[in-house]
């Protein structure tokens, strides 16, 4: 699967990812709309995943799997940012997990 590239950002979410990661939050002002933390959100997953696949390529083989199985928690967190989970579909993921391991 391909992750799509942070280069065709819009300024807007790219500058809100920068604010969200690096700079506290400024209170007691108004937060943003719930679609610009949606977006903002979906923006660092993706930014975290490329940065995991980069990675990935550096590892020793050996620990490719282990690093294969962080990068689909970081795919499913990007796809409940894009929608919340449903009921059914939080209990299927859940029930795919194993004792002490992460999500298959």
């Amino acid at each position: 699967m391909s992750v799509p590239s942070t280069d065709n950002l819009d300024s807007d979410i790219l500058r809100s990812v920068i604010e969200h990661v690096f700079m506290p939050p400024k209170l007691p002002q108004m937060g943003p709309d719930e679609e610009t933390v949606r977006e903002t959100n979906v923006a660092l997953c993706n930014s975290l995943i490329e940065a995991a696949h980069d990675f990935l390529k550096v590892l020793p083989s050996s620990e490719s799997p282990l690093w294969m199985h962080m990068i689909k928690m970081m795919e499913l967190a990007r796809r409940a940012a894009k929608a919340p989970l449903k009921e059914d579909d939080l209990q299927r993921v859940l029930l795919d997990m194993d004792l002490g391991s992460t999500y298959r």
